[in-house]
């Protein structure tokens, strides 16, 4: 389902419906995500992105207290998340915003390996963009 136009703030919750799908198809992250009502959750995720990249201030919380409490998580985990959150960013979306959504992911997922004490799966490294 490509759309040929940059991420626009209205997309994100479909956007996310279509990640959030694909993560329950990976037998690696699946099980983290089943116990979960994905539906009930996406509207707070959209509105951590919302924040993110569009500086609505909709989000407040700690986006980090709920992964403390996942055991088991490696490195393998969120090189998986990152890699599939981008293919379904560049399955539909290409612009200014959607680049920043992948890179604010390299660096969240990137952060929160730190905060595990997981070694990260890739370095981190800024684009300037």
């Amino acid at each position: 389902m490509r759309i040929d136009r940059d991420l626009r703030e209205e997309d994100l919750t479909p956007l996310l419906l279509a990640f959030y799908a694909a993560l329950e198809g990976d037998p690696l992250l699946a099980p983290y995500f089943a116990p979960l009502d994905m539906r009930e959750h996406i509207p707070r995720i959209s509105d951590f992105w919302s924040t993110l990249l569009f500086g609505t201030r909709r989000y407040s919380g700690n986006a980090f207290a709920p992964h403390q409490r996942l055991e088991g998580l490696t490195a393998e985990h969120f090189s998986r998340w990152v890699a599939t959150l981008e293919h379904t960013v560049d399955q539909r979306y290409r612009g200014p915003i959607s680049h920043r959504m992948k890179e604010i992911a390299h660096r969240i997922a990137y952060a929160m390996q730190l905060r595990l004490g997981i070694s990260p799966f890739a370095p981190y490294r800024a684009t300037g963009s």
